[in-house]
């Protein structure tokens, strides 16, 4: 943290604790009572600084059909992004039931590297590119269980999955099975999702193209029968992803699926749907996508529709001209916002951005006693943390560091806006050493793979906060364990 002056309402506790021998620092804006300290934080209001599963995503072709370097992501950290997108590219395998292990071991070695280098990865699997597909319902669920088997393995690094499969590019549209004038199609579409969703873990999000084969699949579409109905849990993983943000009104069809057999919704009412998609707990699904052309035609919109869908992440490689427009595009202050280019603006927004406002907590504690802790915070991004992580109070003498799971709470509904952290007790360890402690929370990758490592955690939109070698948020740096 900054250096913070001392306050000179020093209460009269704290005054027998310096006569002990005990001197603890104060914080800017800290207020004492009794041994009860409540700390304000300095916000963070304009910088750009990597998080998690949120931001740019930079395109790399994992299964080395590109001519980048499949396995070297140093670029990409460089840049300050934390998420990878690629294609699967299953062109070869259109004829036979069976992905050979050649290509799983090229996607495990990608996934391997994504890994070393701190980063996370969205993926999507396609039979074709720009062609209409042809391909039957019967191979595309075996191929979806052959690439899941990776994938499942690999999930501590995989993002989500954009569903794939069916259409030009995976998007669901120019091919076999894609018609919403179908209701046949709908239990092909169903049993894709199902599948996909039964053969990955339940804590990954998948995204969908159009928000009308979302509303298919989630509330029109009866079980078709040897099916399944998706449990609450499966249907909360479903978010969406836009591969034409902002080129026209219908955002090139995106909001204009016709002839729907379920009933046809005027545009407004598609783009609504997805504005409203919103979770069984409270939290908000994963969207995404890109811009699909040299131009944005609603660049005007760019703000508000980020805000109202919720938007976690976005290509930074396609178009380079859109993204130049949004570079070259000055947005005023407004809010807790300051004048910066609508790209800054949107670097620093999408996702979550989590700071802290203020802390409250005993000063003096003591070994096996309770210890009890609340916070205010915002959430000044477009959206919440999707994925669940959990969150800890860190005690850390340096020699000596105690971990305490705040259960209980679930910080994917810290959505955007205002976050209070109501009063939270523990009970202290008994053998916790006497001594001056740093006190912080800690919200770590949900893996245990991955939770150790600092670049997987979150770090809160202060000034002087985070610590960058351990991974967590400093409360205060002088909390006395006697």
């Amino acid at each position: 943290m900054k250096k913070l002056k001392k306050i000179t309402n020093v209460s009269f506790a704290l005054i027998i604790l310096a006569l002990a021998g005990f001197t603890p620092k104060q914080k800017s804006g800290e207020r004492v009572s009794g041994s009860i300290t409540m700390v304000r934080y300095t916000a963070d209001l304009t910088s750009v600084f990597p998080n998690p599963e949120r931001g740019w995503h930079n395109r790399r072709d994992v299964d080395g059909r590109g001519n980048n370097d499949v396995r070297d992501f140093s670029d990409v950290k460089a840049a300050g992004h934390t998420l990878v997108h690629s294609y699967l590219r299953l062109d070869d395998f259109k004829n036979t039931d069976t992905i050979p292990q050649s290509y799983l071991d090229d996607m495990q070695d990608a996934l391997d590297a994504i890994r070393v280098h701190g980063l996370k990865i969205i993926l999507r699997p396609t039979h074709v590119w720009s062609e209409s597909p042809n391909i039957s319902e019967d191979r595309i669920l075996k191929h979806i269980e052959q690439i899941n088997s990776v994938i499942s393995k690999n999930a501590d690094v995989v993002n989500h999955l954009e569903v794939g499969w069916l259409g030009k590019w995976g998007e669901w549209h120019s091919g076999r099975y894609t018609d919403l004038s179908s209701r046949a199609d709908g239990d092909t579409r169903y049993r894709i999702i199902e599948r996909i969703l039964n053969t990955t873990p339940e804590m990954m999000p998948i995204a969908m193209r159009y928000p009308m084969h979302i509303k298919e699949i989630l509330e029109e579409l009866p079980v078709p029968e040897g099916s399944q109905p998706l449990t609450q849990i499966q249907k909360d993983r479903i978010g969406h992803h836009s591969d034409c943000f902002l080129y026209n009104d219908n955002d090139r069809g995106t909001y204009a699926r016709l002839d729907i057999w379920f009933g046809n919704q005027a545009l407004e009412q598609q783009k609504q749907y997805t504005f409203d998609m919103i979770t069984s707990y409270g939290g908000n699904r994963m969207v995404g996508g890109e811009t699909c052309s040299p131009q944005i035609a609603r660049i005007d919109a760019t703000q508000t529709e980020m805000a109202a869908a919720n938007w976690t992440e976005i290509n930074i490689d396609f178009w380079k001209d859109a993204i130049e427009m949004w570079k070259n595009r000055m947005l005023p202050a407004s809010g807790n916002d300051p004048e910066e280019s609508e790209y800054t603006r949107i670097s620093r927004k999408l996702g979550y951005r989590i700071r802290l406002i203020d802390a409250t907590f005993p000063r003096v504690v003591k070994a096996g006693k309770s210890f009890t802790f609340a916070a205010n915070l915002c959430n000044d991004g477009y959206a919440g943390i999707v994925k669940k992580r959990p969150i800890y109070l860190v005690f850390d003498n340096g020699a000596n560091r105690c971990n305490i799971e705040l259960t209980g709470i679930d910080v994917r509904t810290w959505v955007s806006g205002p976050v209070s952290l109501n009063p939270q007790k523990v009970t202290l360890p008994s053998n916790l050493s006497p001594g001056t402690y740093k006190l912080a929370l800690w919200l770590p990758d949900a893996s245990a793979n991955l939770q150790l490592r600092p670049e997987y955690a979150v770090c809160f939109a202060n000034n002087d906060v985070w610590d960058t070698i351990k991974g967590y948020n400093i409360l205060t740096e002088s909390l006395i364990v006697k």
